[in-house]
């Protein structure tokens, strides 16, 4: 079996897909909890194939009115990663180090909490593609966050340029003690899920 396109997954790899996000999602979950003292909870992934256009519409519509930050996926694996922060969960992030903050919008980001979801960003964006690297033994390289506001344009770039359809899994992490959640969207350049796919034995 050789895929030329995500429009020829069959439902097994949609499922080892969605498995696959949820292992990095956990992780993710994880670095959080203990970054915070605080439980934490992730959601089913969802799995999308859609038209490039499609997609990266989605992506810029997940980040209005948030705090978004792209991570590019490097070495044996390519891709993309957007992290989408509310701002009803930076505040509850901020509140574990700043007590008495009160963050709605983007005008109240200052320098402190604005510090807080950038290390936040880094941390569960590493814990997220190092669950790649252990499941498969690719070296998976990520880059410095950027703060986006219409990703659009890159992750089309990175993961679609010349496809006829995108794959990407959206993922939300929640603090249960409030339920405040952010969003982690996936988006795989098509050759390094075959090739990771191939990795764990899963015929691609």
């Amino acid at each position: 079996m050789s895929l030329n396109s995500f429009n020829e997954f069959e439902e097994m790899h949609r499922s080892v897909l969605q498995e696959i996000c949820n292992i990095g999602a956990g992780n993710a979950a994880t670095a959080v909890s203990q970054m915070i003292s605080s439980a934490t909870d992730i959601s089913t992934p969802q799995v999308k194939i859609l038209a490039p256009a499609l997609a990266g519409k989605i992506a810029d519509m997940h980040s209005n009115d948030a705090e978004a930050f792209l991570i590019k996926l490097n070495g044996d694996m390519t891709g993309a990663v957007l992290f989408v922060f509310p701002y009803v969960f930076i505040n509850r992030l901020a509140e574990t180090f700043f007590p008495g903050v009160s963050i709605q919008k983007k005008e109240d980001m200052d320098e402190m909490s604005t510090s807080v979801v950038r290390e936040t960003v880094n941390i569960v964006s590493a814990a997220y593609a190092n669950s790649f690297s252990l499941m498969s033994g690719m070296t998976v390289d990520i880059s410095v966050p950027e703060s986006v506001s219409s990703p659009s344009a890159e992750i089309i770039s990175i993961c679609g340029a010349n496809a006829n359809s995108m794959c990407f899994v959206n993922n939300s992490i929640e603090i249960t003690d409030c339920h405040k959640a952010f969003s982690v969207l996936f988006f795989p350049e098509l050759n390094t899920i075959k090739d990771f796919m191939g990795k764990i034995g899963v015929p691609c």
